[in-house]
């Protein structure tokens, strides 16, 4: 582990992941309001600072300190109408990961369509638009890439995959008229070939939520805590343990040494 890995491993900040911030979304991916209220309020009493991945990644941590990035995946319009608001009240930002393609468009996700008992419901899963994107951004929120259409990238072909990944970052860099930085690998699937695609591609930094066995720690795979509408808030405080989290990285890395599994 070099100087620059180590300083990832040791200064890390709390990444937390969540998609859907809804009462409506009809899922274990949504987290309702009022729970993620408290999540961020707990969050505020104990002291924790905000940051985006880029401003992380542009100026790494010189010592231990209780810095969260809030991160949230797929675009999903609730990150505006409800999960914004409560963060502006809390004084929090975070980084947001949008499916290129879709943003901007009456897209539903595969996943999401058959949740969708009635018209009325179609709300729940809608996907953001510019106008909000150009609203938290003006508040300091970041907007990172989750490929062009969400796609499952070790089983495409090399091309695919690259298409995925930079056209992404082309695409959402001039909607947003500035350098897209961030990356999320879509499910946390990957391997070695992708992470290189996505530090070719010009990405500062890569984040993955599951936990992945012999996946080397690097600003590519940076590790992520998931929070569903599951999450207890038990579970949510040991999230938030650096001694849960480094357990859980040697743990894994123990399971099967350096290599990133296909």
């Amino acid at each position: 582990m070099n100087t620059a890995e180590r300083k990832y491993y040791y200064y890390r900040p709390l990444i937390l992941a969540y998609h859907s911030v809804s009462d409506r979304y009809d899922g274990n991916l949504a987290v309702p309001p009022a729970v993620f209220e408290r999540q961020m309020a707990f969050l505020s009493q104990r002291g924790y600072r905000s940051m985006t991945l880029e401003t992380f990644v542009r100026q790494p941590l010189a010592r231990p300190e209780k810095i969260v990035i809030l991160t949230f995946d797929d675009g999903y319009a609730d990150n505006h109408a409800v999960a914004f608001p409560i963060l502006k009240k809390y004084g929090l930002t975070g980084t947001i990961f949008v499916t290129a393609d879709y943003v901007n468009t009456d897209h539903i996700y595969s996943w999401d369509k058959n949740r969708i008992k009635s018209p009325e419901d179609e709300a729940a899963y809608r996907l953001l638009t510019l106008d909000q994107i150009f609203e938290m951004m003006e508040y300091g929120m970041e907007f990172g890439s989750h490929t062009s259409t969400h796609a499952i990238l070790p089983i495409l072909s090399e091309e695919q995959c690259w298409r995925e990944i930079h056209a992404s970052r082309e695409s959402l860099s001039r909607m947003l008229d500035q350098p897209v930085t961030s990356f999320c690998y879509p499910e946390g699937k990957l391997n070695d070939r992708i992470v290189q695609m996505v530090a070719g591609a010009g990405y500062a930094c890569g984040v993955v939520t599951p936990p992945r066995a012999g996946l080397p720690l690097s600003r590519y795979t940076l590790r992520r805590a998931g929070v569903y509408r599951s999450t207890s808030p038990l579970a949510f405080r040991l999230k938030m343990s650096p001694f849960v989290m480094r357990y859980r990285e040697l743990f894994m890395q123990r399971q099967s040494g350096s290599a990133v599994s296909a």
